[in-house]
């Protein structure tokens, strides 16, 4: 690995306390070219932009797909990747949807470490954030030919954030517009996915709502996923998550929190959750907590949801066992030793 170092850190232009997400960035990048055969070595190089040919095939048959996860210092200083193994096996899937080559996972995990180390400074501390890693790949031949790319670029770039979701949320069962549909590429990490949901999620907003709950349109309206995050809630005492299936990302807080949950004694049921039954039990006073998971939304409450024109409130972020699982999730990025479950990659 090549490590070509900046003649001058911005770190010192950044105000710590007052994090925009996604708008400031660290000083290098991580690079890998794929020439159809084999990868590059990595190298890391000060982040700068860099040309595109016009007929890159990217920007004309959308082949890339991304990955986000968070870095953390721990309580004596050390640096925790939280998940990495976990968010480049999910890299690897979503490739191979894609018609992309697969990475080495391995060696990706040792080159983001270095990575993440020399961007050390740049990582909040723990109450101001942490540090947002984003790998990714696209497709790079020159042509306007609809087949898939044989070459493609591997890169990470890193972002210091605050905290994404400071409220609860107030958001929108959607029965019109749908994410992804199964046998398509939900489940993979494609920009596409994101890219199809700014219309109707901007439609949203303008009337007041913060998010959509998007469902499947052909199937009874069942739940899937919340905006870029997972949903869940609480009925009973046990909290419910749509069953997974081709048309919903399997994220990785999800898998967390489903894990913590149950070791915690609450019982997980993952099915399907049609629109009329998730409104009767709202209606009938059942649900005692909302929320959305994510690597940027982390335990996100929501407060609100409105089905057609009818809005129900629940005090979703004053319900204990919640609260108490994100207590645990946000004390775990932050320790040493995790040897139960092996979550962080200590750099």
């Amino acid at each position: 690995m090549t490590i070509t170092e900046v003649t001058q850190s911005a770190v010192s232009s950044i105000d710590f306390n007052n994090l925009e997400f996604g708008k400031v960035f660290t000083d290098y990048m991580l690079v890998s070219d794929f020439d159809g055969e084999s990868w590059s070595d990595f190298s890391i190089e000060p982040l700068k932009s860099f040309e595109m040919h016009p007929a890159t095939s990217v920007l004309h048959y959308g082949q890339a797909i991304f990955e986000g996860l968070k870095a953390y210092k721990s309580e004596s200083g050390k640096i925790n990747i939280f998940r990495l193994k976990d968010n480049l096996k999910r890299l690897c899937i979503s490739a191979e949807r894609m018609q992309m080559p697969a990475i080495d996972e391995e060696s990706s995990l040792e080159a983001i470490k270095r990575f993440v180390k020399l961007e050390e400074d740049f990582i909040p501390n723990r109450s101001q954030g942490s540090l947002y890693i984003r790998p990714f790949m696209i497709s790079t031949d020159h042509t306007l030919k609809a087949v898939a790319s044989r070459t493609y670029r591997f890169m990470v770039i890193a972002c210091p954030v605050g905290f994404y979701y400071n409220t609860p949320l107030s958001i929108y069962l959607e029965q019109n517009f749908r994410r992804a549909a199964k046998g398509g590429v939900g489940y993979a990490k494609a920009a596409g996915n994101y890219g199809a949901s700014f219309y109707p999620t901007e439609k949203a907003k303008q009337l007041g709502f913060d998010q959509i709950l998007w469902t499947d349109i052909t199937n009874n309206f069942t739940l899937e996923e919340l905006g870029s995050a997972n949903f869940f809630y609480v009925k009973n005492g046990e909290l419910y998550t749509p069953k997974m299936h081709d048309s919903i990302l399997k994220g990785i807080t999800r898998d967390t929190i489903i894990k913590l949950a149950e070791k915690n004694g609450i019982k997980v049921n993952k099915v399907e959750i049609t629109a009329r039954a998730f409104e009767s039990d709202l209606a009938s006073g059942a649900v005692d907590c909302m929320f959305a998971t994510g690597t940027a939304a982390a335990i996100t409450y929501v407060n609100a949801v409105t089905i057609d024109s009818k809005k129900y409130q629940i005090a979703s972020d004053v319900y204990g066992p919640i609260r108490e699982l994100k207590t645990i999730l946000d004390n775990a990025k932050f320790l040493d030793d995790l040897s139960n479950d092996q979550w962080n990659v200590v750099v």
